[in-house]
């Protein structure tokens, strides 16, 4: 893997990592479980963007990442969506589960 593979490696894992968190599934540093389906859509369309434009010009190995990480990313998407606004609003204690 060449140095611009690892560094599209890492734009996926950080993307999936942030759409996570807004999809109330991780923790947000210093906030707790939160949720924010619209930052979690940006995210998924973003990376949407990138298989799109790099479609067959990514190695296989990047390609399957990308493939999965927006079909977990989508399902978990909606999942969230799926869920009333209360369960998604209740405010998280930062300090549960640490």
């Amino acid at each position: 893997m060449d140095k611009h593979d690892q560094l599209i490696f890492t734009l996926v894992l950080q993307y999936q990592q942030v759409a996570m968190m807004a999809l109330g599934k991780l923790a947000r540093p210093g906030e707790g479980m939160r949720r924010d389906l619209q930052e979690a859509s940006y995210c998924i369309d973003l990376l949407e963007a990138l298989d799109v434009k790099l479609k067959d010009r990514l190695p296989e190995e990047l390609a399957r990442l990308l493939n999965h990480t927006l079909t977990d990313l989508r399902l978990n998407f909606v999942d969230e969506s799926r869920k009333p606004d209360e369960a998604a609003a209740a405010p998280a204690d930062p300090e549960a589960g640490a």
